[in-house]
């Protein structure tokens, strides 16, 4: 085990707020918002089906298991050396192609802003490479400094998030709402937009399992986990269904989208009110909140190849830190080169919508698999004898495996949907084979090294 410098480490707040950064992604409000009001009760059911075991078996494996990896840990030393592999394989890469669509979201605030084409895909490119290089910078400096960014952006939420609250009472006093709550429907149709919601819902909720990531880079430890994991879900069901609520208070369902309906919202409803002239500011503390989420998940997403790097299965520089600063500097180049292939990837023959969805159901399906190792560990650990320090929830084993069987069922639901081809796409059996081609890609690549890994000549030395 390598420790952070002591100087490195995360107090309570700053744990909170990097937790929140990584935990509470504002954005997916405006795509929930544009499914309409039955989009609130999948907020809770998802709170309820996948957020509580998700929290419950990173407590409990976090207390298990004090490997450097985490995910990636618990699954090799609760199932074996290659379910860990491809389970931090998979969760990995599909950060790559979440990193790109929050470079996607930042570059359309930044284009909308000075009034830029918004199709202009190399704009798009040009803007989400700077900064890409800015943030890899900000890592490689430590969290010393790498933890200012996602604080600035989680405070720099909570204005955006209570202003739309704000709006979105004062306009529902006023007797304007956009929507009828009262005649809508609560029941979600079984169609594109409900299952690519769903499975993005399952996104909005995850990362708390990165707080076994930066277990020894945390002052205090598993109490100081346990604790966030309380914040941050109760912080995650207002922020989702206050905020939900509030933009269809603003703005009819139908003029809410998934890529450019959280600005338009604000901007909506900052003109009703009269505050039009504030709309850049509140729209660039949402672009500093966006910022501070993808610094937050950009260092943790390093820890996973300086892990594979300390096991061996990735050359040994990747299991370097800088000295002084205490980051895995190999690792954080590299996930930077990766990101900005997925950016000019992704771009190749789309239009930038066509792109950002594209990149959606990617990460989502590709950061849901490793999910079902994760509760299968925990399941299989509430069989194993208890160890010093193992923190369990009430009820014990018989709590801990029925949460797990409930992670799981949720987690292979978004699966599923990610699946569901858009109605509006004109080759829907293509777009879906080109989801689970790529899938397996990824696993084929994953065993290959693997195999490599396991089968390279031992040095003499």
């Amino acid at each position: 085990m390598t420790d952070a410098p002591a100087t490195q480490k995360l107090g309570f707040l700053d744990t909170a707020a990097y937790m929140i950064a990584v935990g509470i992604g504002i954005r997916w409000i405006a795509v929930a918002a544009a499914v309409g009001p039955a989009s609130l009760p999948m907020w809770l059911l998802a709170l309820i089906v996948f957020f509580v075991p998700l929290s419950v078996a990173t407590a409990e494996l976090t207390s298990r298991y004090d490997a450097e990896g985490g995910i990636y840990a618990w699954a090799r030393d609760g199932i074996g050396p290659l379910a860990g592999f491809i389970c931090g394989w998979f969760y990995w890469l599909a950060l790559m192609p979440y990193f790109a669509t929050i470079l996607y979201f930042l570059s359309g605030l930044i284009i909308a802003a000075i009034g830029a084409d918004p199709k202009n895909a190399l704009l798009y490119i040009a803007i989400s490479t700077a900064i890409l290089v800015v943030v890899a910078g900000v890592q490689i400096a430590g969290l010393k400094y790498g933890k200012w960014l996602p604080n600035l952006g989680t405070a720099g939420g909570w204005i955006v998030v209570l202003t739309i609250v704000a709006m979105g009472v004062v306009i529902a006093a006023r007797g304007k709402s956009a929507t009828d709550f009262s005649h809508a429907s609560w029941i979600a149709p079984l169609n594109f937009p409900t299952a690519i919601l769903w499975g993005t819902i399952v996104f909005a909720y995850s990362g708390m399992e990165t707080a076994g990531m930066l277990r020894n880079e945390i002052k205090g430890g598993l109490r100081t986990i346990v604790r966030v994991l309380a914040i941050v879900g109760t912080g995650s069901l207002f922020v989702y269904i206050a905020g939900t609520s509030s933009f269809l208070v603003i703005l009819p369902q139908s003029e809410l989208t998934r890529l450019s309906g959280f600005p338009d919202a604000l901007r909506a409803g900052l003109d009703h009110l009269g505050f039009g002239r504030f709309a850049p500011y509140v729209i660039g503390l949402f672009a500093l909140s966006m910022l501070g989420g993808f610094t937050a998940w950009f260092g943790v997403g390093a820890r996973l190849p300086f892990a594979a790097g300390i096991d061996a299965f990735l050359p040994p520089l990747f299991a370097k830190r800088n000295p002084r600063t205490g980051a895995p500097v190999p690792a954080i180049l590299l996930q930077t080169g990766l990101t900005f292939m997925m950016v000019l990837l992704s771009q190749a023959g789309s239009s930038v919508a066509g792109a950002y969805d594209r990149l959606v159901d990617m990460s989502v399906l590709g950061s849901t698999v490793p999910y079902l190792f994760m509760f299968w560990v925990q399941i299989k650990g509430a069989s194993l004898p208890s160890v010093p320090g193992l923190w369990t929830p009430p009820g014990g084993a018989r709590t801990t495996r029925a949460l797990g069987w409930l992670g799981m069922a949720a987690s292979a639901v978004a699966i599923l949907c990610t699946l569901v081809p858009s109605s509006d796409d004109p080759h829907p059996l293509w777009a879906v084979a080109k989801i689970v081609i790529s899938t397996l890609v990824v696993a084929v690549v994953g065993l290959a090294l693997y195999w490599l890994a396991k089968h390279k000549p031992k040095s003499p030395f």
